[in-house]
């Protein structure tokens, strides 16, 4: 009897080095080159919704893992705002758990996938000390995830005898590491003597403006100079930045809206002034610039190699990934005794996690009660 397929896939071509689509014996070329994995990811999730055929099985024997990932990436997917990062998963989880009937989904299994997914080198890793990485626990924490979601979706539209338990391995622990001024300052120091210009603009404006609004990296990465339905803009007459798109749905990861602090926005009225003449073209044109973050005008979907390449420049640890430098402005407001609910709203947080993963670096932080121990009544 002939084994099932797992399932359509990506697959980069070693020859071209473009994305293809791999569907049993069936190929298809998705137009993407090797570092636009985020768009491949994107055609793949069409792919499987034009061809998928609905299932309806209630037995977890005699229906694939592959049915209900495709199920999942067909119907529920597409509404997401990260689409791609969830073809992505469904990807990694087809190569593991594809051929697999949805029965062999436990415990076990569970921590079999994890241990695979350690075992495998991370897929950006081009080159140095970056080949010797392997994809962490978390990444498949969060894969499972996608997979736990793809099987409560499919039980909700054709009930399953038996839901199979996907066990998650234990979540890492929060990260508490923030910079100091003079790490900050050696930081940008480090990112002004990058040796290609493009690059290094583009992670001065990340920097400056992550360090100083506590936005996420892919939101920064989004915003433009004008109005937009797709990512957030400035508002520079204002003084306002505005994180989320006009049609973008709030999600867990709250993005309001905030005061652009006095030590950014000059900046940001330098950085348009300068983006408003445009980029010079070879044939002598000058084309549009609309993100704030961009290189040679066009936007960015990462900054991997140039901030490793500044953060060792700077002399700091890998434990210093982008994501600290929001750390680093919360921990500079608690510091500064921001009001709590202020703080939280310019972050974009709830006060109670500000308070329980930044609260003991707020100047009252416990004071009442430690100028009371050891008086007499």
């Amino acid at each position: 009897m002939s084994r099932r397929a797992k399932g359509p896939r990506l697959y980069l071509d070693p020859v071209e080095h473009v994305w293809v689509i791999r569907d049993g014996a069936r190929k298809r070329r998705t137009g993407c080159r090797e570092n636009e994995r985020q768009r491949a990811e994107e055609s793949l999730a069409a792919y499987i919704a034009e061809k998928y055929e609905p299932v309806c099985d209630s037995r977890p024997n005699r229906i694939l893992v592959a049915d209900v990932l495709k199920f999942y990436l067909a119907t529920v997917a597409p509404a997401h705002k990260s689409a791609a990062t969830t073809a992505y998963s469904v990807d990694r989880l087809l190569d593991w758990w594809g051929a697999k009937p949805l029965s062999e989904v436990k415990r076990s299994t569970c921590a079999e996938y994890v241990d695979h997914r350690k075992a495998q080198p991370i897929p950006q890793a081009k080159h140095g000390d970056a080949l010797k990485k392997r994809v962490s626990a978390e990444t498949a924490r969060r894969e499972l995830t996608v997979l736990r979601a793809a099987i409560n979706a499919y039980h909700a539209e054709n009930v399953l005898d038996a839901v199979p338990v996907v066990t998650l391995p234990e979540p890492s622990p929060p990260r508490h590491r923030w910079l100091t001024r003079a790490e900050v300052a050696g930081l940008l120091k480090a990112a002004r003597s990058h040796p290609e210009r493009p690059a290094r603009t583009a992670l001065i404006r990340f920097i400056l403006t992550s360090l100083y609004t506590g936005t996420r990296s892919g939101a920064v990465r989004s915003l433009r100079w004008m109005t937009s339905t797709a990512g957030g803009w400035v508002d520079l007459e204002a003084g306002v930045m505005h994180r989320r798109g006009t049609e973008d749905r709030e999600t867990n990861k709250r993005r309001p809206p905030l005061r652009i602090p006095v030590r950014l926005i000059g900046h940001m009225r330098r950085w348009h002034a300068i983006d408003a003449k445009g980029i010079e073209q070879p044939n002598g044109s000058r084309s549009t610039v609309t993100h704030i973050i961009h290189q040679a005008g066009g936007p960015l979907e990462s900054q991997r190699r140039a901030w490793e390449w500044t953060r060792a420049k700077a002399g700091l640890g890998r434990d210093v990934v982008p994501h600290v430098l929001r750390h680093t402005c919360a921990t500079w407001l608690m510091q500064g005794g921001a009001d709590l609910w202020e703080a939280a709203g310019y972050l974009g947080m709830s006060p109670d996690m500000l308070w329980q993963v930044y609260g003991h670096h707020h100047p009252d932080f416990q004071r009442g009660l430690a100028e009371k121990i050891g008086r007499k009544r």
